[in-house]
């Protein structure tokens, strides 16, 4: 099973900030994860799919999605607003007032939660959404995927981040500190990839088809501006995760053309065979 994660989209219209740019970044990752060798099973789209919530957005992400030949499983984020996106994209994403839904992957299951707060910037997760995480995760002892936008704990990026001790965080984990079978929790919201355990699993944050952060984890004084860069024009990115059997393998992609440095030639495949023949030994 591969599945592909894309996050932070923040496909706009009009007006809307980076709206042209982030279309084309979108669309070059789309057409990247469609020339992959092989191809995802699904993708993942972890939040912040707009930049403003409008409806003419999701409009128009609807149909780049019906472009692809995946199948796209979204969640929200916080630029995100559950109505406009209720009226172009399927309602039965919805569990009550929330996106959230579970999805059967081969022999993973992938379970969608939805930390939005509308009008916050931050994440939320309630006791009735930790109460319902806590149920499902309980019908199913299949290998776990968790998917959401806001990553659960401490990333070092100041202004982005949460912390260990946030009412929100701590009900999550102790909901998924519960379930072995979850293997991975994957996020996005801070545009950069990085990595670390969590409740017994593995947090993956993806980094982001529109722009990316600045990778500065130095403090940060809210009261004072210090000229710093917050957001660089690195390529799009986005992440696979590879289920070999027993574990999720996440891999970082970027995209971009390239130079190849060495190729599968006749003096590589006389290497291949020896590497191989060590390996059945």
């Amino acid at each position: 099973m591969l599945i592909a994660q894309i996050t932070d989209l923040h496909i706009g219209v009009d007006g809307d900030i980076g709206a042209k740019d982030n279309y084309k970044r979108l669309q070059k990752t789309l057409e990247t994860l469609e020339n992959l060798h092989p191809r995802p099973d699904l993708v993942l789209a972890t939040g912040d799919l707009t930049e403003t919530g409008s409806i003419d957005a999701y409009r128009l992400l609807k149909r780049m999605f019906e472009a692809t030949p995946f199948e796209i499983w979204p969640c929200l984020g916080n630029h995100d607003r559950r109505y406009p996106f209720r009226k172009i994209f399927s309602s039965h994403l919805f569990d009550g007032d929330h996106v959230r839904y579970a999805v059967d992957a081969g022999d993973m299951r992938i379970v969608v939660v939805d930390t939005l707060s509308e009008g916050a910037h931050g994440g939320s997760f309630s006791s009735e959404q930790a109460e319902w995480l806590d149920d499902l995760l309980a019908q199913s002892d299949r290998p776990t995927i968790i998917a959401q936008h806001h990553p659960p704990a401490y990333t070092g990026i100041a202004w982005m981040t949460a912390h260990a001790d946030d009412p929100w965080v701590t009900r999550f984990r102790d909901v998924v500190s519960k379930h072995s079978h979850v293997k991975k929790i994957i996020a996005g919201h801070i545009h950069r990839q990085m990595e670390r355990p969590f409740a017994g699993a593995s947090l993956v944050v993806s980094g982001a088809t529109a722009a990316q952060l600045n990778l500065d984890l130095s403090p940060m004084d809210p009261q004072h501006h210090d000229g710093r860069p917050l957001v660089v024009n690195e390529p799009p990115a986005f992440t696979l995760h590879f289920w070999d059997g027993e574990e999720v393998v996440s891999h970082r992609g970027v995209v971009g053309n390239f130079d190849t440095l060495l190729d599968y030639n006749a003096s590589m495949q006389s290497k291949m065979v020896d590497v191989y023949k060590v390996k059945a030994e």
